[in-house]
C-alpha cells in the first residue's frame, strides 16, 4: 500500500508523557478485550489471561518496533510468530489471517482514527496501518495462544474461531471507540494522512478500489479534488485555498445570507460569481422555509457548488460537492421517513459551514457535526416511512434541527450540546419500546414452555430407543407418540400420572416386541397386550392420527409381538412400509400466537432432528436495533428487547408494527451472516451515505 502522512502534531511533548499514555492505553485495551472475550465465550480465567498476555506482548512489540523492511512484512500473523507454527497448524494460521482480514473489513472505519492517533503518539509518520499496536493482528496472535491453552481438538478450535469472529465483528468497534476516546481525552491528536486508503488493500489501479477506504467521506472529498488533491493535502497555507481567508469569510457570510433569505441573490461586493439565475434556497431545502404544519413537503435537494457559483476544482468546491453527494444519498434512502429527511435537509448549511471552517470535518469520524446527523438517524430508527411530521419524535428532532440552525455560527459546541438532547431522546424511545415489549412476556413464556415440553418429550422417546428398534416402530414413536406426550405435558405437567403412564407405555411397547423365550414372559406379554392396545388407541385418537396410520402401526405391532411369542425377532410386512411417514421429524418454521390485541410472530429453527443441539445465545446484545427481512414480509426495523433463559428465543419489538417477532438465535445468526439482517443501531448515517456516494463517483 502506498501512503504518506504529514508530521503529526500533538500536545504530548515528552517521552514521559507518551510512556504513561501508552501504559494506561494498554491497560484499558487489554481489560476491555478480556471482557469482550469472556462475554463471547465461557472459558477459564487462565485462558483469558493467556490471551491478554499475548495481545499485550504484541502491543509492546509494535510500540517498540521501527519501520521494517518489506521482506519482513507478513500478511497474517507476525513473522516471528509464524515461525512457531507447525505444519499441522497451518490451517489454523491461515484461518486466523482470514480472521484478521475480515475484522479489518468490518471495523476498519472505527480503527482508522485510532491508528492516526498512534501515529502521533509514537511520533511515527511512517507507521504502517498493519503495525497498529491495537490492530486485529494482535488479537489473532492472542487467539492462537488462547486456543493452545484450551487444548481443544482441531475441529473445536476452528469452530471457536468462527464463533469469535462473528462476535468480535459485532462488538470490537466498542473497544476501539473507547480507546479513541481515551487518547482524545489525553490530548493525542490524529495525524493527517495525505492519501487515505484501506489498510493493506491491494492497489489494482481501478476507481473501484476507493470504495474500501476506512474513511469514505475523506476519500469522497479527495476524489472530487481531482489531480490537485496531492497539492492540497500537503499545503496547509492560505495559498492552497480558493483565494484567501477573507474570501472564505465572504463565502461563510453568503451562506448566512442564504439561510436568512432563502434566495441566491447576487452580492455586488462578492467574487463568488453568485447570480440571480441560480435557484432559491427555498426550492433546494423546503424544510428550512416551509410551515411547521405543512404535512406535504417537496422532496429535499442537496446544495452543491454550482448553486453557489464556486469554481470547479477548488478545495471549497470539493467540500461542498462531497457534502451535497452525501445529502443526495441520504435523501434517496428507502428506510428514512420523509419527515426525518426534511429535518436533515434543513441542516445542510450548518454542516457546510462546519466543513469549511474545520479541516478535520471529513477526516474526523467523531466530528460533532457528523455525529449530530448520526444521532438523528439513530433516534428515528424504526419509525414508519409515512409518519406524520407532528409525531412527538419527529417534532423534537425538527426542534433540535431548528435550534442548531439558529445557534450555529462557528462554535462546534453547539452541535455537542444538541447531541446530548438527541441522546436523551434515544434513551427515552428505547425505554418506550422496551416497555411495550414487556406485554409480550406471557406469550413468549408460552412459546418457551411449549419448546421446553417438546424437548423433554423428545428426550423421553429417545432414551428408550436402541439401534435394534425396528425402523417403523421408532418412526411412529418419534412422529406421533411424542405428540401424545407433548399434549399431556402441556395440560397436566411432566409429574402427572397421565404423562408418566404414557411415557411408560413406550418402554412396555418396546419390551413387547422383543423375543420371549421364558414362559412367564409370554404369559406377562399376553396379559398386557389388550390394555396396551387400548392405551395406544386412546393416545392416537387424542392427537387425531389418521385411521390408515393407526391400522398400519397396530398390524405391524401384532406381527412383531406374534414373533416375540415364538421367541424370534419379527419382520414387518412390506405393506406397512408406505403407511408410516419418514423418520425425520421437522418443526414448524413459522407460527403465530395471539392474546387479545397482541400478536407474536414466531420464526423457529427450520428443522430439528432427535439430536438437535441446545440453542446458543444470539450474537446480538439486547438493546440493539435490527434491520431484517423475513419470508413473505417487508423489511422490518425493531429493537432486540429480551431473550429467554431457556430456549434463547429473541424478542424483537417495535410499537409501530402492531406485533412482535420471536426469532430463534441460530436463525438470527444465519441472517446476520447472509446479510438479510444487520445491526443498524451502530450505523453511521453519514459514513454509509458517504460510502454509497463514493461508489457512485467511482463507477465509469
Amino acid at each position: 500500500m502506498v501512503y504518506q502522512s504529514v508530521p503529526p502534531k500533538t500536545s504530548v511533548t515528552t517521552s514521559d508523557d507518551a510512556f504513561h499514555i501508552l501504559r494506561d492505553c494498554r491497560s484499558l485495551y487489554l481489560k476491555q478485550l478480556g471482557q469482550l472475550l469472556q462475554e463471547a465465550e465461557r472459558v477459564p480465567a487462565s485462558a483469558v489471561q493467556v490471551f491478554q498476555q499475548s495481545v499485550g506482548d504484541y502491543f509492546d512489540e509494535m510500540v517498540a518496533a521501527r519501520r521494517r523492511s518489506g521482506f519482513n512484512e507478513a500478511s497474517g500473523l507476525t513473522a516471528s510468530r509464524i515461525s512457531l507454527v507447525g505444519e499441522s497448524d497451518l490451517e489454523l494460521e491461515i484461518r486466523l489471517s482470514n480472521f484478521t482480514a475480515r475484522l479489518m473489513e468490518r471495523i476498519g472505519a472505527d480503527l482508522w482514527p485510532v491508528y492516526l492517533r498512534f501515529a502521533t503518539l509514537l511520533n511515527r509518520s511512517d507507521l504502517n496501518p498493519a503495525d497498529n499496536p491495537v490492530g486485529p493482528k494482535g488479537i489473532a496472535v492472542g487467539l492462537l495462544e488462547f486456543c493452545n491453552k484450551l487444548g481443544e481438538n482441531h475441529e473445536q478450535t476452528m469452530a471457536r474461531v468462527s464463533q469469535l469472529e462473528i462476535y468480535f465483528s459485532q462488538y470490537l468497534s466498542i473497544v476501539y471507540n473507547s480507546v479513541n476516546d481515551f487518547l482524545a481525552k489525553r490530548h493525542v491528536e490524529t495525524a493527517l494522512p495525505s492519501i487515505i486508503t484501506a489498510p493493506e488493500a491491494p492497489s489494482t489501479g481501478t476507481a473501484a478500489t476507493t470504495t474500501a477506504a476506512p474513511n469514505p467521506a475523506a476519500a469522497l472529498q479527495k476524489s472530487l479534488l481531482g489531480p490537485s488533491s496531492e497539492f492540497f493535502a500537503f499545503e496547509a497555507g492560505q495559498n492552497a485555498s480558493l483565494a484567501s481567508l477573507a474570501m472564505q469569510k465572504r463565502l461563510l457570510a453568503r451562506l448566512d445570507e442564504l439561510e436568512r433569505s432563502g434566495k441566491l441573490a447576487p452580492n455586488p461586493h462578492s467574487n463568488l460569481s453568485l447570480t440571480a439565475t441560480h435557484p432559491s434556497l427555498e426550492a433546494l431545502i423546503p424544510g428550512l422555509f416551509s410551515s411547521d404544519r405543512d404535512d406535504k413537503l417537496a422532496p429535499p435537494q442537496a446544495l452543491n457548488s454550482s448553486e453557489l457559483g464556486i469554481p470547479t476544482g477548488a478545495p471549497e468546491a470539493a467540500s461542498i460537492d462531497a457534502l451535497a453527494l452525501i445529502f443526495e444519498t441520504i435523501f434517496a434512502s428507502p428506510i428514512l421517513p420523509e419527515a426525518i429527511k426534511t429535518a436533515l435537509s434543513s441542516l445542510q448549511i450548518p454542516l457546510l459551514k462546519a466543513a469549511l471552517l474545520d479541516p478535520g470535518f471529513f477526516t474526523g469520524q467523531n466530528h460533532p457535526a457528523r455525529q449530530l446527523l448520526d444521532k438523528i438517524a439513530r433516534a428515528a430508527l424504526g419509525l414508519p416511512l409515512d409518519i406524520s411530521p407532528e409525531n412527538p419524535v419527529c417534532s423534537r428532532i425538527r426542534t433540535i434541527a431548528t435550534q442548531v440552525r439558529t445557534e450555529f455560527s462557528d462554535d462546534l459546541q453547539v452541535f455537542e450540546r444538541h447531541i446530548g438532547e438527541l441522546d436523551s431522546l434515544i434513551a427515552e424511545r428505547d425505554a418506550t419500546v422496551a416497555g411495550s415489549a414487556e406485554a409480550y412476556a406471557p406469550l413468549l413464556h408460552q412459546v418457551e414452555r411449549h419448546n421446553q415440553a417438546k424437548r423433554r418429550c423428545q428426550q423421553a422417546i429417545e432414551q428408550h430407543l436402541t439401534k435394534e428398534t425396528p425402523d417403523r416402530v421408532a418412526t411412529f414413536l418419534r412422529t406421533y407418540w411424542q405428540k401424545v406426550l407433548l399434549v399431556v405435558w402441556l395440560e397436566r405437567g411432566e409429574q402427572s400420572s397421565a404423562w408418566q403412564e404414557n411415557n411408560a407405555l413406550v418402554k412396555d411397547l418396546l419390551w413387547s416386541i422383543q423375543p420371549k423365550t421364558d414362559m412367564e414372559e409370554r404369559k406377562q406379554l399376553a396379559k398386557m397386550l389388550q390394555p396396551m392396545v387400548l392405551r395406544l388407541n386412546a393416545g392416537m385418537a387424542r392427537i387425531e392420527v389418521p385411521e390408515e396410520v393407526q391400522t398400519a402401526f397396530l398390524d405391524a405391532c401384532f406381527e412383531l409381538q406374534s414373533a416375540a411369542m415364538r421367541g424370534t425377532a419379527g419382520q414387518v410386512a412390506a405393506r406397512t412400509e408406505t403407511a408410516l411417514p419418514n423418520s425425520t421429524a421437522s418443526v414448524q418454521e413459522f407460527s403465530e400466537l395471539s392474546s387479545g390485541k397482541l400478536l407474536l410472530k414466531i420464526f423457529d429453527q427450520a428443522e430439528a432432528g432427535p439430536n438437535s443441539a441446545r440453542a446458543r445465545p444470539a450474537p446480538v446484545r439486547p438493546g440493539s436495533w435490527l434491520l431484517f427481512s423475513l419470508p413473505d414480509t417487508p423489511p422490518l426495523c425493531g429493537r432486540l428487547c429480551t431473550g429467554s433463559l431457556d430456549s434463547k428465543l429473541q424478542l424483537i419489538a417495535n410499537p409501530d408494527w402492531g406485533f412482535a417477532v420471536a426469532l430463534h438465535p441460530e436463525r438470527l445468526e444465519n441472517m446476520l451472516a447472509t446479510g438479510t439482517a444487520r445491526v443498524c443501531s451502530r450505523d453511521s448515517l453519514f459514513d454509509r451515505a458517504a460510502e454509497k456516494a463514493l461508489q457512485r463517483t467511482a463507477k465509469p
